[in-house]
C-alpha cells in the first residue's frame, strides 16, 4: 500500500469520527449555553449545504494538485473549526465553526477520494475498493461517537472539541508526510486532467440528471434524516446522550458491514437492479420507523436496518454512474454527483428540523417515497453487470 493510500485512509477515520461531534453534541452544546434547539440545528444544516457546493471544487482539487495538499488543508480546517467551537458565545459562531469551517472540510469527503481510489487498477474490483473506503468512513464516525459520548459524559462538551482538534490537526501533519510528493496520489489516472472532465453535453444528459437526482434522494434519506437529525431525535425522544450515541453506534456498524457487502455485490450484479431493492427496502423502513414508540429497543432495530441498507447504495451509485457517464474523470463526477446528493441531505435536515419531533412522521415518510421514486429512476438507466470492465 502507498504512502498515498495510508494517508487517505487515516485522513479519512480520523475526519470522520470528528465531524460527528455537532451532530452529536448539539443538544449538550444547546443546553449549557441556554439557546434554543434551532441555534444548534442551523448551523449543522448550512455545513452539510456548504459540503454540497464546494464537493465539485474539492474534486477538482485533488486532480489539479493531488492528494497531499487538498487533504491536508482539509483536515486543517476542520481542527480549527472544532477549536473554535469551544469558544463560542452567540449562535452566529457556531455558524463559522459548523456551518463554514466543517461544512468546507467536509467537501472533501470519503465517496469522492473513494471513487477516485476505487476507479483504479481492476475494474473488477472497484465496488469492493470503493466498499473498503466507505467502511473506514463509518469506522471512524464510530470510533468518535463512542469516544465523544463517553468523555462528555466524564468530563464536558469542550473537553471532547479540544481533543478531536488536537488529534485532527496532528493527522493533519501525519498524512501531508505519508502522502507522496506526486500528483497521482488520488487520481484514477496519471493523464486525470481536465480532458477527462465531464463534457457539457454529458452534463446536459438526461441520464446525468437522472443519476444527479438519484443521489438528491440518496442523501436526504442517509445524511439529512440521519447525520443531522436521528442523534436530536434520539435524545428528544427521551434517551441519554450515550444511549443516543449507542443508536447511532449501531446504525454505523450496520453500515460498516453493509459498506463491505455492497461492495462485493456490486462487482457481480447489475448495479441498478441492487440499487432498486435497496431504496425499496430503504423506504419501508422509513414508513416503518413512525409506528414504533421511539423507545432505545426500536431505534436500536431501526439503526440495524437502516445502517446496512444506507450503506449498500453508494458502491452500486459508483457503478451505475461509470456505466450510463463512463469512468473518465470519475473524480469530477463525484464531485457532482456528491453536490446532489448532499444538497438533497441539506432539505431533509432543514425539513425534519423545521417540522420538530411532533411531526417528523411527515419529513419521514416524505423521503421514504421519495426513495421509491429513485428505485424507478435506477430501473431507467443504462445497466452494467459487475463482470463488465469499465470504458476507459
Amino acid at each position: 500500500m502507498s504512502g498515498a493510500s495510508v494517508a487517505v485512509a487515516l485522513a479519512i477515520f480520523v475526519s470522520s469520527a470528528a465531524r460527528v461531534l455537532p451532530a452529536l453534541l448539539a443538544i449538550p452544546v444547546q443546553q449549557d449555553l441556554g439557546w434554543q434547539t434551532s441555534d444548534v440545528v442551523w448551523p449543522i444544516t448550512l455545513g452539510i449545504a456548504v459540503s454540497a457546493f464546494a464537493s465539485p471544487l474539492a474534486a477538482h482539487g485533488l486532480v489539479r494538485w493531488g492528494v497531499r495538499s487538498p487533504l491536508f488543508t482539509s483536515l486543517v480546517l476542520l481542527a480549527i473549526s472544532l477549536a473554535l467551537t469551544t469558544r463560542a458565545t452567540s449562535p452566529w459562531h457556531l455558524v463559522l465553526a459548523w456551518g463554514v469551517g466543517v461544512g468546507f472540510s467536509g467537501s472533501l469527503s470519503a465517496s469522492i477520494l473513494g471513487a477516485m481510489v476505487g476507479s483504479r487498477g481492476s475494474a473488477a474490483h472497484c465496488g469492493t475498493r470503493f466498499g473498503v473506503v466507505m467502511s473506514i468512513q463509518i469506522l471512524g464516525s464510530m470510533a468518535g461517537l463512542l469516544f465523544a459520548s463517553r468523555m462528555v459524559e466524564a468530563t464536558e462538551w469542550r473537553t471532547a472539541f479540544h481533543a478531536a482538534a488536537i488529534v485532527v490537526l496532528a493527522t493533519a501533519f501525519v498524512a501531508f508526510l505519508l502522502a507522496s510528493a506526486s500528483r497521482q496520489g488520488a487520481e484514477p489516472h496519471p493523464s486525470a486532467s481536465s480532458p477527462h472532465a465531464l463534457s457539457c453535453s454529458e452534463r446536459r444528459s438526461w441520464r446525468f440528471w437522472a443519476l444527479a437526482v438519484i443521489f438528491c434522494i440518496c442523501g436526504a434519506s442517509t445524511s439529512g434524516l440521519i447525520d443531522g437529525q436521528i442523534g436530536i431525535l434520539c435524545m428528544s425522544a427521551g434517551l441519554s446522550l450515550s444511549s443516543s450515541a449507542d443508536v447511532i453506534v449501531i446504525v454505523l456498524l450496520g453500515g460498516a458491514i453493509g459498506g463491505v457487502a455492497s461492495g462485493y455485490l456490486a462487482d457481480r450484479y447489475p448495479a441498478r437492479m441492487l440499487l432498486a431493492a435497496y431504496f425499496v427496502a430503504r423506504a419501508f423502513v422509513l414508513l416503518w420507523l413512525p409506528f414504533t414508540g421511539l423507545s432505545l429497543v426500536e431505534l436500536a432495530r431501526f439503526g440495524a436496518l437502516y445502517g446496512l441498507d444506507a450503506a449498500l447504495t453508494f458502491p452500486a451509485l459508483v457503478r451505475l454512474m461509470s456505466a450510463n457517464l463512463g469512468s473518465r474523470g470519475i473524480g469530477p463526477a463525484m464531485g457532482w454527483m456528491m453536490a446532489a446528493h448532499v444538497m438533497g441531505a441539506t432539505i431533509a435536515s432543514a425539513g425534519v428540523g423545521a417540522l420538530g419531533l411532533a411531526d417528523y412522521v411527515v419529513g419521514f415518510a416524505c423521503v421514504g417515497l421519495a426513495c421509491l421514486v429513485a428505485a424507478g429512476l435506477a430501473m431507467l438507466l443504462k445497466g452494467a453487470s459487475g463482470k463488465e470492465r469499465l470504458s476507459s
